[in-house]
């Protein structure tokens, strides 16, 4: 293995432990909570949360994220499909996780192109806006 490779590892690694991290946040769980074989509801629903974002925020493939919570691929299968219906279904899921996707993706560093967009509108606005107010005051003179 090449010291690139690992350097990918590590980082694949540490990605998915910020998204771990980010669940129990946002869950208000302890990590031992969410490494339990519980099956309670909310921690289904913060694991299944977990395993959605991986796959979302990272792009691995079911078997990779499978593997890495010692699990079989049709799990993960059936978790994002309940996950999908769950966002379509429940505004508390849908809302938890899109803050689990924010909170995680600033955890391990990625930024959002079209939120930069829409922050370098709003603060165009704000300034012609101020602009305006300037030339008002001056003009009141």
């Amino acid at each position: 293995m090449k010291m690139d490779d690992l350097d990918i590892l590590l980082k694949e690694k540490n990605d998915i432990q910020s998204i771990i991290k980010a669940t129990c946040f946002i869950n208000n769980i302890t990590p031992q909570q969410f490494d339990t074989k519980s099956r309670e509801r909310y921690l289904i629903d913060a694991r299944r949360m977990a395993y959605s974002a991986i796959k979302d925020i990272c792009n691995f493939g079911y078997t990779r994220i499978a593997k890495e919570f010692n699990m079989h691929h049709a799990s993960m299968i059936h978790h994002y499909k309940q996950h999908s219906n769950l966002l379509l279904m429940d505004r508390f899921y849908s809302e938890k996780y899109e803050a689990l996707v924010e909170v995680a993706k600033s955890e391990i560093g990625i930024v959002d192109v079209q939120d930069i967009l829409k922050e370098v509108r709003r603060r165009k606005l704000d300034f012609q806006k101020a602009k305006v107010k300037i030339k008002q005051h001056l003009d009141n003179l």
